[in-house]
């Protein structure tokens, strides 16, 4: 990377380096005779695909490789991709199963009041009360809405991410507010 992608982004929002690489998609397989590839996104945003212009392969083996994207073709759910230099079916399949990833200045923009999971991991969890819960572990994503998995030192609280429970984001601030109701699931730390 050159010295001018080491540098931070300006924006206020995102605290990662500006070549920080976000997982969008993966490989599923080979497609016809060419070198083109079928990925699967990793988003509800498949038309992104549209717009890239190079993308970074992560394989199976941990290796990262840069390409540039010839064309892009939503298919379905899926997409199909021509990367600049795979030009058959057998060096297509290698690249079954690796992550497709992009830096984060080629993250979709996303509406208000929507964040980015990586954008939610860390920051401090306090309750309406201004009480500290916790920290935010990951974010788990489920068909009827997304669980914030909050953990402290002695216990994991799972959080559904919905208007009702969540109150507050502040990115610059790395703080959550939330209004926790009665019953809410807790799992001693660690299991």
């Amino acid at each position: 990377m050159t010295e001018k992608s080491e540098k931070k982004l300006k924006s206020k929002r995102h605290k990662l380096k500006h070549n920080t690489l976000i997982t969008i998609g993966r490989v599923i397989k080979a497609l016809g005779l060419y070198g083109e590839v079928k990925v699967e996104s990793l988003s509800n945003i498949s038309k992104r695909f549209k717009s890239i212009r190079k993308i970074t392969l992560e394989l199976k083996s941990g290796e990262l490789i840069q390409f540039d994207v010839e064309y892009s073709k939503i298919s379905g759910v899926n997409v199909i991709l021509k990367l600049n230099g795979i030009d058959d079916r057998k060096e297509a399949e290698k690249l079954r199963g690796a992550y497709v990833n992009v830096t984060l200045d080629k993250v979709a923009p996303l509406d208000n009041n929507s964040y980015y999971i990586f954008d939610l991991e860390g920051l401090k969890v306090f309750d309406s009360g201004n009480k500290n819960i916790g920290i935010v572990k990951r974010v788990e994503q489920y068909p009827a809405n997304d669980i914030i998995v909050v953990e402290n030192e002695n216990e994991e609280i799972l959080i559904p991410a919905i208007k009702e429970f969540v109150v507050g984001v502040d990115i610059e601030a790395k703080k959550l507010t939330v209004n926790l109701p009665e019953g809410l699931p807790t799992y001693p730390k660690g299991c």
